[in-house]
């Protein structure tokens, strides 16, 4: 038997500035939490070929279901929403008999791996053999978990350094970043913001105590920093609950609308609609800036709920049917 880090593991991952980089992310912090160098077929433009390197994968360039013949892998991880765009994969995997992992949001997807994965809060798929399913197995960076605090620990909010993390994403969500950004600062004369744009955007003047960040590596650092963020219903929201930090979420596709309803009702996050208004989304922030309280509260029921361990659960799972394959 092979141990992990002898694995061959291949990943096949949509990204692109539209449909963002959280599968991607995903294939890599599982990749990380294996032991092994990220391999990665995307399925996207070459400038998302360009972020899966500079996040220290390895890309394979033109890369289709035939590929899988050539590399041989051991292991096929394909984090992908689209069936039709994931069978084909599935199918060749399985021609070479690799081990099928299957990564899920939400249940959505083609979930026929020998492993299926699946950290939603909520609506997980479920494998004809072997799930993981619930937030124990929500795939995040190591970052998260390095960083981490016990619940029981309390986090230290410094009164003059109230800063707010906007984190939507990049393409088209930034516009409504910045003027989210905008109503933040002309609601509270002392907060600062700072927007993580994807990895795509370029940084913009906003406004004054707005800065505009190019969170590459990840949101790690800036949430460490952050007293609030403010974050859509994907990866980000589960990374904001893994650190503790106190979220106002915002679902920013109709898709993420079941995920913030559930950690709303889990008391883990402030949850607005899809198609909440700038100002009601900012007066949302700025009153939990301004209570430490609640802020309190929501940073020990999101930590009980998101551990930052998911990755390495699911990735000890796959290792050991992989030996066992």
């Amino acid at each position: 038997m092979k141990p992990s880090a002898e694995l061959r593991v291949l990943f096949r991952a949509p990204a692109g500035a539209r449909r963002g980089f959280g599968h991607l992310v995903r294939c890599i912090s599982l990749a990380r939490a294996m032991g092994v160098r990220p391999l990665l077929a995307v399925r996207g433009s070459r400038k998302a070929m360009e972020v899966g390197i500079v996040l220290g994968a390895d890309v394979l360039a033109s890369a289709t279901s035939r590929t899988i013949a050539r590399v041989r892998p051991d292991v096929v991880v394909i984090d992908d929403p689209s069936a039709t765009h994931a069978q084909p994969w599935i199918a060749a995997a399985r021609r070479a008999g690799a081990l099928v992992v299957t990564v899920h949001d939400l249940g959505i997807g083609c979930p026929e791996g020998d492993v299926v994965v699946d950290g939603s809060i909520t609506k997980a798929a479920r494998g004809k053999k072997v799930s993981l399913t619930g937030t124990r197995f929500a795939i995040l960076d190591e970052q998260y978990r390095q960083r981490t605090l016990a619940p029981s620990h309390p986090r230290t909010f410094a009164p003059k350094n109230k800063q707010i993390l906007i984190a939507l994403g990049g393409g088209p969500h930034a516009t409504t970043a910045a003027a989210l950004a905008r109503a933040i600062v002309a609601a509270d004369p002392e907060a600062q913001v700072r927007i993580a744009g994807g990895f795509v955007a370029p940084p913009r003047p906003v406004a004054p105590r707005v800065t505009w960040v190019a969170a590459r590596r990840g949101l790690g650092q800036e949430l460490a920093s952050a007293d609030v963020a403010v974050v859509g219903g994907g990866v980000s929201l589960y990374e904001a609950c893994a650190m503790g930090v106190p979220a106002v979420a915002l679902p920013i596709v109709n898709g993420q609308v079941p995920t913030v309803r559930a950690f709303a009702k889990h008391g883990a996050a402030i949850g607005l609609g899809r198609g909440a208004a700038i100002t009601t989304a900012a007066t949302e922030a700025v009153a939990l800036l301004n209570n430490p309280h609640q802020r309190e509260a929501l940073r020990r029921h999101s930590m009980r709920l998101i551990d930052g361990l998911g990755a390495s659960r699911a990735a000890a799972a796959v290792a050991a049917l992989s030996q066992g394959n």
